[in-house]
């Protein structure tokens, strides 16, 4: 069965994560999704562990049933072939550095005006306009921007998964399919832009606002936090006084607790899940008689219940606790590493999980397209291409020779892998 995307043509010039995902996305969704390469390939294929000469770990998770072509842009006559061939798509996927698109003549202004139903998605880091509208960015210099890598007591503390690129991925093709269904109704292309501030600052959608009766003491910290560190304050100090401001919860019933063997996560968020724990718990709670109390009487900074409940849990093994909590309807569940998630029967069972056979480096494990159709399924297309195993095919589809393609190989202006 075809999928949803099936027909549509994606020229994706992108690098590392945020741009090569979103493309791999529409490409398990029937798109004939084109990246186009530098002669060296996308920074990606050099990440994490390398398993061929040109494929890494860090570019086999993102990049699954696109075509390759490898092309040095730094050539006229290279730039003008794919200038044509962007032009011809429904999508560009562009991931350049700041006004690097503009001297390669690859910029929506230049592409629309050669096709106007053309959708031009842009990844940024921080954003168009403002102070740091023309600078590089990742994942990590944004965790630490916006506040994900908040200092602790131990240090800033980095989520060791890219969550802001995946997250900025998801928002672009969120973007580009709305872009595609308001071409379907008015029959113009559009521009559009993610970048990774934005994406950082939706993660975080449930901490980072600001409430006029509830918030004012944010702003004494930020003004504190301007000259702290530079009168000599220390981490530990600059730490403390925030926590002086706003405690920090600790919910009960709510988090992360250890058991006989090992650690259980437990979400009893509302007040009749916490009502059930406490008596699976045998535990005594007072303020779980009153309805009404308001939430943050309930989760006090220091609540006089987290100690008994994290005894209490301690006392048998997480499976026990698990299944106790399950037949009274309590989301609980065992804390993994990531390593047996990958052995996870529920995974399995749901197919969010898929084997792929590459050319070059043999069989793998990936992640299977993340939404379920019922009717236009997505499907994998097939593993990630090899560095240019397409450019000589895409090159003849813009018009090329044969002749022409064998001579821009052999003087390097393009990079082409044989079929084996």
């Amino acid at each position: 069965m075809p999928g949803p995307y099936d027909g549509l043509k994606i020229v994706e010039f992108g690098r590392f994560i945020a741009a090569p995902y979103c493309g791999q996305l529409f490409a398990d969704g029937g798109a004939d999704v084109i990246k186009v390469e530098p002669i060296t390939g996308d920074d990606a294929r050099h990440n994490g562990t390398r398993l061929s000469p040109t494929e890494a770990r860090q570019y086999l998770n993102k990049n699954r049933g696109k075509r390759s072509i490898s092309v040095d842009l730094s050539k006229d006559e290279v730039r003008q072939i794919v200038k044509e061939l962007a032009s011809q798509a429904d999508v560009v996927l562009a991931n350049f550095r700041p006004g690097q698109a503009d001297q390669l003549g690859l910029d929506y202004a230049q592409l629309s005006a050669l096709n106007p139903r053309l959708i031009y998605a842009e990844n940024t880091a921080f954003g168009k306009k403002g102070p740091r509208a023309n600078e590089a960015g990742m994942d990590i210099l944004l965790q630490g921007y916006t506040g994900i890598a908040a200092p602790s007591r131990d240090g800033p503390r980095m989520s060791t998964d890219p969550i802001i690129d995946y997250t900025a991925a998801l928002l672009l093709a969120w973007g580009v399919a709305t872009a595609l269904y308001h071409r379907e109704r008015s029959g113009a292309g559009q521009q559009l832009d993610v970048s990774l501030l934005q994406a950082a600052l939706v993660i975080q959608n449930n901490t980072v606002n600001h409430i006029d009766q509830a918030d004012q003491w944010r702003h004494e910290f930020v003004d504190y936090l301007k000259a702290a560190f530079r009168d000599g304050k220390t981490l530990s100090e600059v730490l403390e006084h925030h926590e002086q401001l706003k405690p920090s919860l600790r919910p009960p019933y709510y988090g992360l607790f250890e058991t006989r063997d090992g650690f259980i996560a437990l979400a009893a968020g509302g007040v009749g899940l916490r009502k059930k724990v406490a008596e699976i718990l045998n535990i005594r709670d007072p303020e779980l008689r009153v309805s009404d109390l308001p939430a943050d009487t309930r989760q006090s900074p220091v609540h006089p219940i987290h100690d008994q409940v994290s005894e209490a849990l301690r006392s048998e093994t997480t499976e026990v606790w698990q299944r106790r909590f399950a037949d009274q309807g309590i989301p609980a569940g065992p804390v993994n590493f990531r390593e047996q998630i990958l052995d996870d029967l529920q995974c399995w069972e749901n197919d969010y999980l898929v084997r792929l056979e590459h050319e070059e480096i043999g069989g793998m494990t990936v992640v299977a397209p993340p939404v379920k159709f019922a009717e236009t399924p997505l499907a994998v297309q097939g593993p990630t291409p090899v560095l240019g195993r397409h450019t000589r095919e895409i090159l003849a589809e813009v018009g090329l020779s044969s002749a022409r393609i064998d001579a821009m190989v052999a003087d390097g202006q393009v990079r082409a892998a044989d079929p084996v």
